[in-house]
């Protein structure tokens, strides 16, 4: 038999090794399939049943090593004893880093979203190695002495007990943490090349997001619970922490009112109080559920809303529930601000949100009484901004998502949006009281030594601290305007002050003894020296209070206090009233400087100008309250008469209506 020669040899060896390549090929590309669609159903349970009864419930997962694994984890269910054990295929992954891809859904659903949706999450973290991973079963009971709500942990005899307390979004302490490292030099750190990893470890099933501010979130996507607690491995215990949770839920689906608001999309915000010298011992829990359809948060158990508090605001004739709405959908905001990873921007909300901003923006440019909490310069960037987080529509971008929730905290709640008393205009009170309100005789008489000064500062605070409610814009304009004011009154009484010292240098003013025309200088500059001091400190004052939140606070200082807004407006007029009474008695004091002569010529050329000097000033006058005194003077002689004639018709009326009786 011959000997096949070496090329058909080497042929057929190009030929199987051909043939081994593509099928290798195959393999790998199948088990690539395989393995994405593993990745996919991660998040999903498959429970198998046998005449009618679950048996198993399968979970695949994919292992450490990127290949396909199957773990039978025994899971005993306490409430069905009878059936058997399940049977879960799961097998912990690790990733990169915390900002790990979300999946999308698609844009179709999420037109149809009225609020933030939260999405999925398919990665799952490494648990710790000393964690352990079985489940601690906690319930809720009443207790009976003090009426709390507390969750019993551990059905064995030294049970804990947590104090359960329902809580709104402004009540999570994410600003008030007050944790603080030690100010010390910074050591030397060496970075080997196997340094591949800069994230810390969190416990199983948690996953942790940095919010845009800087603070570390964490979420857990099987029980969708979102707190601000340390879930990292030997900080807060995490079976603790999903018992209470666990628990509450159990308790909402208990409750035949709240458990039609229950669904697959409600969040769960949890909020730990702990022990003072242990950081990690659950002393309470605050909690509230997040509604995204209705846009509302609620409670497993009656939240009680203080008057004083976030939700009331001390806002009077607060009661009906359709009003509140406001409240709690602003508190909703809040929470999807403070939250905002793992949800995506839907164009409806988006949509929302600009036409306000457009309506507002209008209202601003039409309008001097606009309710709008932001100025015409700054409802225009905000325009412009939501232009550039129009890119971020049906996407997860925590950072647009933030932008907003923020922007839609729009007040309506104290304007009482959709009542029918609601506030149109920013300068209009909505509020009636019973009796009058009138001035007090102090205020009147103060109002005249100050030459009416007071009053016109009064409607200004009347047209700017409406029901006890500041709106920003105003505020700001309003501040300005006061700033100003005082600025220029400082400038009036150093020029007072020192034509004042310089008259006295004149000869003839500064006599001993003392003159007329020397104290009425003196006078002129004690006024104009105590309008400078006033001056000066209520622009320093005013320093303090620029904007809106110290604007509140500081009328609401002033204006409790007896008499309430005349304190303020007198103490506001005090500049104005002692400059024109400084200009007053230097006048004076000219006067008699000018008159305390017997020669003819001198009196006869100064009387004339003197009195047309007089003329011209008090002109100005007479649209004010002072051209009003005088106009009441001149008509004095006239008096007596418009009295008899006034008697005259009132005994001719009384005649005919008795006439028309009979």
């Amino acid at each position: 038999m011959a000997t096949p020669s070496s090329n058909v040899w080497r042929k057929f060896a190009r030929f199987f090794a051909l043939l081994f390549k593509t099928s290798l090929r195959r393999t790998c590309y199948t088990l690539r399939i395989f393995y994405a669609l593993l990745r996919r159903l991660g998040s999903m349970r498959f429970r198998t049943y046998f005449a009618g009864t679950p048996q198993e419930e399968l979970r695949p997962a994919i292992c450490a090593s990127g290949l396909p694994a199957i773990h039978i984890i025994p899971q005993t269910d306490v409430n069905q004893p009878g059936d058997r054990s399940r049977c879960t295929l799961a097998v912990p992954m690790d990733i990169a880093s915390p900002q790990h891809p979300l999946y999308l859904m698609p844009p179709s659903y999420l037109n149809s979203r009225n609020g933030f949706g939260t999405g999925t999450v398919d990665d799952v973290r490494v648990p710790n190695t000393n964690v352990d991973n079985g489940q601690l079963e906690g319930f809720l009971e009443v207790n009976s002495s003090t009426g709390e709500l507390q969750c019993i942990l551990g059905h064995c005899a030294p049970s804990e007990r947590i104090t359960l307390a329902s809580i709104i979004p402004t009540d999570v302490k994410r600003y008030d943490r007050n944790i603080r490292m030690k100010w010390v030099e910074p050591n030397q750190i060496v970075i080997t090349p196997k340094d591949n990893k800069y994230v810390e470890e969190v416990q199983c099933g948690w996953h942790d997001f940095v919010h845009p501010e800087g603070p570390r979130v964490y979420y857990h996507h099987e029980t969708r619970v979102f707190t601000d607690a340390d879930m990292r491995p030997g900080k807060v215990d995490s079976k603790k922490f999903l018992a209470i949770a666990k628990a509450l839920n159990d308790y909402a689906k208990s409750q035949p009112d709240v458990q039609a608001r229950i669904s697959d999309e409600t969040e769960l915000v949890l909020e730990l109080g702990c022990e003072k010298d242990s950081a990690h011992s659950i002393k309470s829990c605050g909690y509230y559920f997040v509604d995204h359809v209705e846009r509302m948060i609620f409670w497993a158990h009656p939240y009680i809303c203080e008057p004083d508090g976030e939700i009331l605001f001390n806002v009077k004739a607060a009661k009906k529930r359709s009003h509140i709405k406001y409240s709690l959908e602003s508190q909703y905001w809040y929470h999807c601000e403070l939250y905002p990873h793992n949800r995506y921007l839907s164009r409806q909300i988006f949509e929302e949100l600009k036409e306000i901003i457009i309506h507002a923006n209008a209202e601003t440019i039409t309008s001097d009484t606009s309710l709008a909490p932001f100025d015409g310069n700054e409802l225009a960037k905000m325009l412009d901004l939501m232009d550039r987080v129009e890119g971020s529509i049906d996407k997860m971008h925590a950072h647009s998502v933030c932008v907003v929730a923020r922007f839609m905290r729009l007040v309506k709640y104290a304007n009482f949006c959709g009542q029918p008393g609601a506030r149109v205009d920013a300068d209009r009170s909505i509020y009636y009281k019973e009796g009058h309100e009138r001035e007090t005789l102090i205020f009147r008489l103060s109002n005249l030594i100050l030459w009416y000064g007071p009053r016109k500062h009064y409607k200004r605070i009347q047209r700017v601290w409406v029901d006890e409610i500041i709106n920003a814009p105003r505020w700001k304009d309003f501040i300005t305007q006061l700033d100003a004011e005082w600025r220029g009154f400082t400038l009036y009484s150093t020029v007072m002050l020192a034509v004042n010292v310089s008259f006295l240098a004149v000869p003839g003013v500064y006599v001993t003894p003392q003159t007329s025309c020397s104290l009425a200088v003196y006078m002129s500059a004690l006024c104009a020296a105590g309008s400078l001091v006033v001056s000066v400190l209520l622009v320093d004052q005013c320093q303090d209070y620029q904007n809106a939140e110290g604007g509140a606070l500081y009328m609401s200082l002033m204006t409790n206090a007896i008499p309430g807004i005349e304190n303020l407006a007198l103490m506001h007029s005090l500049p104005f009233g002692l400059v024109v009474w400084a200009m007053v008695f230097f006048g004076l004091a000219l006067s008699i400087f000018i008159f305390n002569t017997s020669g003819v010529v001198t009196l006869a050329t100064m009387v004339p100008g003197w009195t047309i000097v007089l003329i011209l000033t008090l002109w100005p006058t007479m649209t004010t309250p002072v051209g009003w005194l005088l106009n009441c003077a001149k008509s004095l002689p006239n008096q007596p008469k418009r009295v008899v004639q006034c008697l005259r018709d009132s005994r001719h009326s009384e005649l005919d209506q008795v006439n028309r009786f009979a």
